[in-house]
Formats: C-alpha cells, structure tokens, sequence
C-alpha cells in the first residue's frame, strides 16, 4: 500500500509540472518589476522578445492567432520577421510598455492593443521604435493579432 501511495504521488507530481507550458520569461515590467502573465502587456512583451531571442518562430506562433501565425510562418525565420512585420533588426534589444493609456479591467475585454517601447542596436547605432501590438482573448489566453508602427 505504502509503495502504491507513492507511485500515485510520483505521476502526481510529473503531471503537474509538465501541465505549466507557457513561455517563461523574466520580465521585469509593472509595478515593482512583476507583471502577471494574464495581461495583454506580458503576452506582447513575451512576443517581442520571442522574435529577439529565440532561435526560431515556434513561441511565437503558438502566441498568435491562427492568421497571424501563418504570416509569422511565411518569413520562415526570426530575422525575416523582425525584417518584413516589424520593421526593426536588431542585434541587442529591450523591450518595455509604454506608460499611459490605462487599460484597466483587461480580464473582461476580448480585445486590447498594447503600445510597446523597443530599444536597442544595429551597426552599433542606438534605435528607439514604438510598435502597437494588437491582440484578441482566445480560450482564456491574449494572442497577438497584428503589429502596426504606434507613430505612422
């Protein structure tokens, strides 16, 4: 009985952490450097930082919806994205909201737009981009619907 015990608890225990698949990412954004992982500014921070920093697209379409991630898959790699949708290569990047606009009671929306603050460097030239991230509520989750330049 002892051993049974044990085995469930073990199976447990190995279903549980393998039911957690969200892309963990540090980010230090909101007040006090936490921001919950159920608002639309994380979804579009993890967004741009999937383009930045990953090796290839596969976070980032399971991010988007089902429109937008075939046109993700379209440019075949990360640098062909950050080339032809977001306009802006980059070899080292930050990303952070832009303050303002306060979006309030974001659980009850199935839409929002989030404006994003992108710096960072190629050829060793500073670049400061502002990107409005656009994105639906999908079964409970923010997926990213488009990307627009914030100042046209």
């Amino acid at each position: 009985m002892n051993k049974v015990c044990k085995v469930i608890l073990l199976c447990l225990v190995a279903l549980t952490a393998t039911a957690c698949n969200k892309p963990e990412r540090e980010i230090k954004a909101g007040r006090y450097g936490m921001m919950s992982d159920e608002t639309p500014q994380y979804a579009a921070l993890v967004f741009i930082m999937v383009i930045y920093e990953d090796d290839n697209l596969d976070d980032a379409i399971k991010i988007s919806t089902d429109k937008f991630g075939r046109l993700l898959k379209s440019y075949h790699t990360n640098s062909g994205v950050q080339r032809h949708v977001l306009n802006l290569r980059l070899t080292e990047m930050t990303v952070e909201p832009v303050s303002g606009g306060f979006q309030g009671m974001t659980e009850f929306k199935k839409e929002a737009t989030v404006d994003v603050k992108i710096t960072g460097t190629y050829n060793h030239n500073k670049i400061v981009d502002l990107k409005t991230i656009s994105m639906v509520k999908e079964s409970g989750d923010w997926k990213i619907s488009g990307v627009s330049n914030t100042i046209p």
